[in-house]
């Protein structure tokens, strides 16, 4: 019995596809390119709540001040 052979599941020692290869670097390449954008752009997900917010307010009560 080989060291890699176990329960009858054998490697089989081919190397992977050039596509999967490609595929697979691009996307790591492409979520770090993609998280740093969003890190160092500076959106911010509460920055945009309070301006909708803001809005809103503006748009249903005219006449009073933000409440913030």
């Amino acid at each position: 019995m080989s060291e890699h052979d176990f329960d009858g599941i054998q490697e089989s020692g081919k190397p992977a596809p050039v596509y999967f290869n490609v595929l697979f670097y691009g996307l790591i390449i492409w979520g770090i390119i993609y998280a740093g954008y969003y890190l160092f752009s500076g959106w911010s997900s509460q920055q945009e709540f309070h301006e909708k917010m803001e809005a809103y307010q503006q748009q249903y009560n005219p006449g009073q001040a933000s409440g913030r």
